[in-house]
This record gives C-alpha cells, structure tokens and sequence, in this order.
C-alpha cells in the first residue's frame, strides 16, 4: 500500500495530488459480511479469470485467510472528504477497485481484485478514483450495528458505485443506484469508532 503510487516523495491522494504522507492503516484483520445475505463474507478469489471479488458462506477457517480485509485511510484525500484502500489481509498489494464488467454480466459494474505492484500499470487503466474508495457509516439508528456502504466515485462521471450482491451469484457487483441491503456490509469485528466515517445519504 506504502509506496505504490507515482509521487517522488509521499503518496498520491484520489484527487491525483502528491502529498507528503503515508496511507495509515487504520483497521485490520476484519471480515466483511453482508446485510441481506447475512451467512455470506466477501473474499478475494485466489483464482479467477476476471479477478472479480466474490462472497462465501463457508467457515472462515476453511477460507485460508481469503475472507480478511485491511482499511487505509489514503494520504491526502479528494479535499475534505477521506478515501481508503481496501486491501486484502492476505495478500496486502491486491485492493478492491471497481470498473465496468463491460458486457460480462447483467450489472454495469463490478467490484475486482487490483494488484498495486505495478502501480504505473494500475493508475493508467483504473484510475485513482476507481481504487480509492468512500466508506461510510449507517449510522447508530441503523438495524445493521456497525454496518458500512463502500463505493468509489467513478472518473467516467457516473456517479459513487456501491459495492453489493444480489440473488442468483455469488459475485460483487457495483450499484450506481441504492443497492439496498444488498449493499450493506458488516465488518467482523467493528471498524475502531475513531475512523469517524461520514454518515451514508
């Protein structure tokens, strides 16, 4: 996560600019399960042939650490507004980006696996935006406790897509509208209350 993007010195915010800061870790180890399909876990596929981040119900010590997510807080960020790295626990240069599944499924957009190694590679086909996420917090009314929203601002000018999963697979797919519970994600254990995440709309 460190030292993956294309500044001489420090690190790259969502809004394209260098700034004299590291990405902080601020949570670690946590699984992600989702609000609708409670007894399903988001993971990174070990192999696939699109990358795309699909959900399991299976133990999660029968799921070799797949199923284990990590959250940055990215230097910088777009103005005001924070943006974080979603990474794999496991393999910790592989984030969850987001892109359209141009014409390989019914939804417009998909959440994928991106290897930051090459980061030159990664940056002209994705794009800052579509890697540095928006996480935000439902909120203590909520009936999902601790639960989040995680998206990306699309640089094509879509709108936020919003991770989610619907019936009929097991992938994740990207919303531009409200995704419903569908795109409602727990994290086991809950994220530290001093991320201080915005409230979602």
């Amino acid at each position: 996560i460190d030292k993956k993007c294309l500044c001489e010195k420090g690190c790259s915010g969502a809004d394209g600019k260098c700034y004299d800061a590291k990405n902080k870790k601020v949570a670690g180890g946590f699984y992600l399960s989702n609000g609708k399909y409670d007894k399903y876990k988001m993971y990174f596929q070990s192999v696939s042939a699109f990358g795309q981040l699909k959900t399991t119900k299976m133990w999660s010590s029968m799921n070799n650490e797949q199923d284990k997510f990590d959250l940055y807080e990215v230097a910088g960020g777009a103005g005001s507004k924070k943006t974080y790295f979603l990474s794999s626990a496991k393999w910790p240069s592989y984030v969850v980006g987001f892109k359209a599944t141009t014409g390989t499924a019914l939804s417009p957009f998909g959440a994928y696996a991106v290897d930051l190694k090459d980061k030159a590679s990664v940056l002209d086909t994705w794009g800052p935006s579509n890697i540095m996420l928006s996480v935000c917090s439902l909120g203590p009314r909520s009936s999902y406790p601790g639960a989040v929203q995680i998206g990306a601002e699309m640089s094509e000018g879509t709108g936020t897509v919003w991770a989610y999963i619907h019936s009929g697979s097991y992938l994740v797919y990207g919303s531009v509208s409200s995704p419903g519970g569908g795109g409602i994600w727990i994290p086991e254990p809950a994220l530290p209350k001093s991320i201080e995440l915005p409230l979602c709309e």
